[in-house]
């Protein structure tokens, strides 16, 4: 993700999200809304499947080449083509088939996107970095398009089309970016942003601390919370749809057992945890779609309670004899993981689950996740596109990879295929509810909290949206 949010700041996109108000005279952006970038205007045919985008005049590539149709079918259909993760968040999730049938170029300020079935989230998509417009000729000059494989030279430059230059890059040290001054559309509120990768924590919190940092992510909440009546800095707590959650395999016992995934839930003491652990800068709930996302509804998703004599009951209804073995995978390096882990194995313990915890650096994590090879384990994650159709085929509709869970409703596949079908906000919004009440009987995870990340502003900076990927066209210091 990191590089990803870095990356698209280079680019223009054929729409975007909105924005809205935020905490303490801020902005955040807005999920919910879809907003002309490159695109004037679309229309949609009455069947869904066509989308005409016509796009404003003036635009140009560095190069000086326009940023016409014919650059935005190359750009969309480069995506396609690679076949890379890109391709994923550009058709919503769907592979089999890839829902985007055709991109056609139908005059210089006119483009067509044909789909092979209606998708009711395809603004969203195209408002995510995977639709960013490059340069053709730049692209074409080194290395051009290979099917199924990156490009190699644009993992390290840029062909931009959007709000900012590339002046200098150090991986995983420092960059500068700097104004496009032939932008054609809103120039960014700051002629320059200074990005600096600090992986140290110390560094990070003494930056932040002294103002030497303008902006400062990614601090550790108990360092944050020492920020608090710092001269100097403001700290303020976003909301964004990223959930602390242990993922608990629903194919591999102990926990093909409901009745044992539902206690292990009610084993947990959600209160104490955010106010400990997150320091109080997370949101409890329990359902498939987190507070953030549209189509969240919080009567529906409310919170469990921590109830052991409840769960004790549960577990002796399963037929699972006890003491319950279980064994817990953690990201080596992970703090908070380390933390949420031991709070899990000494309430556990209180009903009879026996937990042992193991530990695995982070390349092992990865193909144990990944492969589905393991029963649980702990993870901070979130939706590449955020939209509850996507969201779910990480952990709800049968038969995909990426659900690490191997969750499968099998009545709320065709719910699911359905809503994301339509465009339709009250039938999108009845399908939600009612798979949220399905998902909610079968408790398929732990949900601890939806994060909430928290940025250490500097009193120099007079304007600042937040976005889970940053956007640094609305940063600006005095």
């Amino acid at each position: 993700m990191p590089e990803i949010s870095f990356l698209q700041n280079f680019y223009v996109r054929l729409v975007q999200h909105g924005v809205k108000d935020g905490p303490q005279n801020t902005k955040e952006v807005d999920y919910s809304t879809i907003e002309p970038y490159l695109a004037a205007s679309w229309d949609q045919s009455s069947d869904g499947l066509v989308y005409t985008f016509h796009l404003k005049d003036g635009f140009k590539f560095p190069s000086g080449k326009p940023v016409d149709a014919e650059a935005v079918r190359y750009s969309l259909q480069r995506v396609l083509d690679m076949a890379g993760c890109g391709r994923f968040f550009l058709t919503d999730g769907h592979l089999d088939p890839v829902i985007i049938e055709k991109i056609e170029a139908v005059d210089p300020k006119t483009v067509k996107i044909t789909l092979n079935a209606p998708n009711g989230n395809m603004l969203g998509d195209l408002a995510t970095h995977a639709g960013s417009i490059v340069d053709p000729s730049l692209v074409e000059a080194n290395g051009g398009v290979k099917a199924g494989a990156p490009n190699e030279w644009m993992s390290s430059n840029v062909a931009p089309s959007g709000p900012f230059l590339l002046e200098s890059y150090s991986p995983n040290q420092k960059a500068r970016m700097v104004a496009n001054p032939g932008f054609a559309g809103t120039p960014p509120a700051s002629s320059a942003i200074n990005v600096n990768w600090i992986s140290a924590a110390p560094t990070l919190l003494l930056q932040a601390r002294t103002g030497q940092a303008d902006i400062t992510f990614d601090l550790s909440k108990q360092a944050a919370r020492s920020l608090e009546g710092n001269s100097g800095t403001r700290v303020i707590a976003y909301s964004n749809p990223f959930v602390q959650q242990l993922m608990i395999n629903n194919k591999q016992a102990p926990w093909d057992n409901v009745k044992v995934r539902e206690a292990a839930a009610l084993a947990i003491p959600y209160d104490d945890i955010v106010k400990k652990l997150a320091y109080g800068w997370g949101t409890a709930y329990y359902g498939p779609i987190p507070p953030s996302l549209p189509g969240f509804n919080a009567e529906l998703s409310k919170p469990l309670g921590f109830d052991i004599e409840k769960a004790k009951a549960l577990i002796a209804e399963s037929g699972v004899a006890t003491p319950i073995k279980a064994e817990l995978t953690i990201q080596e390096g992970d703090a908070a993981q380390q933390q949420l882990a031991t709070i899990v194995q000494s309430t556990w313990a209180k009903i009879g689950i026996d937990l042992s915890i193991r530990v695995a650096p982070a390349a092992e994590f990865q193909d144990l996740t990944q492969g589905h090879k393991i029963p649980a384990f702990m993870r901070l994650d979130g939706p590449g596109v955020f939209e509850t159709g996507y969201y779910w085929g990480y952990d709800l509709i049968c038969g995909i990879s990426f659900n690490l869970t191997d969750t499968c409703l099998p009545a709320a596949d065709p719910l699911i295929a359905e809503m994301r079908a339509s465009s339709d906000t009250a039938k999108r919004q009845e399908i939600m509810d009612k798979v949220t009440t399905m998902w909610r009987e079968q408790y398929p995870k732990i949900l601890f909290y939806e994060d909430k990340p928290v940025v250490v502003l500097s009193d120099a900076v007079t304007s600042f949206t937040f976005s889970p990927l940053p956007d640094y066209r609305y940063w600006a210091k005095k």
